[in-house]
């Protein structure tokens, strides 16, 4: 069954359609038609609901559709870069797994695996505020990409300087040692580096692609488009994106020319409801 990655405004829009049409999807998604997918920053949206009674009917509406959850952004990467590197040595291990349950992504998020689903973890968001760790995360990467946006845009940031840039990165979410526990030496790390390119990491490469395509547009980010920013690293593993962001879609169609790799079909709502009709 396609996985079927749904933007905010997807859900935001879905959860204020008629009670007849959220049981469809609920149906489509119980009938094994699709697998729905959501990512953490769904969570972080709920939560940041003035009226709290709303934000906990988004988390119910989340888990009615029987979602699937693709990891945080650093996590995604962290298992490209670790699956990547093992086929470099030639390391037998098993793939990496991108999308996972509601209570695999929370147990990824908080550390500690326990039987929770949206809406506690919208609520804990709600009662911890503005120190949890997606927020912090977040603010994080908004500011860093401000700084370095304007440092693009003054022409101190050229194509040579942000390919070491992307290795450094990379060389962070690199594991220290192989699943046998075998601790892996510096210059087999370097040495995968050296040959590397930002393509061999799909969801690295699309958030990348997306963050150098802002600074050449003169693009003010905001909040709500750096989380869309983020949701765009589940493009390489779904096999439709629903939005029916406008600005969100040309981007993508900026960024994925060329790429050696496959990423979602971009639906709108119009074009889902049209091929899973109730």
């Amino acid at each position: 069954m396609p996985f079927v990655f749904c933007d905010l405004n997807f859900i935001i829009t879905a959860h204020q359609e008629p009670d007849p049409y959220k049981q469809h999807l609920q149906q489509t998604a119980g009938a094994g038609t699709v697998t729905f997918v959501l990512s953490p920053m769904h969570w972080v949206e709920a939560a940041e609901d003035a009226d709290p009674v709303r934000a906990t009917a988004k988390a119910d509406f989340m888990d009615s559709l029987l979602a699937r959850w693709i990891f945080d952004r650093r996590s995604v990467q962290r298992k490209e870069a670790t699956a990547v590197l093992f086929r470099f040595l030639r390391i037998q291990a098993d793939p990496p797994q991108m999308i996972g349950s509601v209570v695999d992504v929370i147990a990824d998020l908080a550390g500690v695996r326990a039987v929770r689903n949206s809406r506690d973890f919208v609520a804990h968001l709600r009662t911890i505020g503005q120190n949890h760790p997606l927020e912090q995360n977040l603010q994080q990467a908004f500011d860093t990409n401000r700084v370095n946006g304007d440092r693009f845009r003054a022409g101190q940031l050229d194509a040579n300087f942000l390919r070491r840039i992307e290795k450094l990165y990379i060389q962070g979410l690199l594991p220290e040692q192989t699943p046998a526990g075998l601790v892996i030496d510096g210059d087999s790390k370097r040495q995968f580096l050296d040959g590397s390119q930002l393509t061999n990491f799909p969801a690295f490469a699309v958030e990348s692609l997306a963050t150098y395509d802002s600074w050449r547009e003169n693009r003010q980010m905001n909040r709500n488009n750096l989380m869309d920013q983020q949701h765009l690293m589940a493009l390489p593993y779904v096999d439709f994106f629903l939005t029916d962001d406008a600005k969100l879609r040309a981007l993508v169609g900026r960024i994925s020319r060329g790429l050696p790799f496959r990423i979602g079909t971009l639906l709108t709502k119009a074009d889902f409801d049209a091929r899973y009709p109730a």
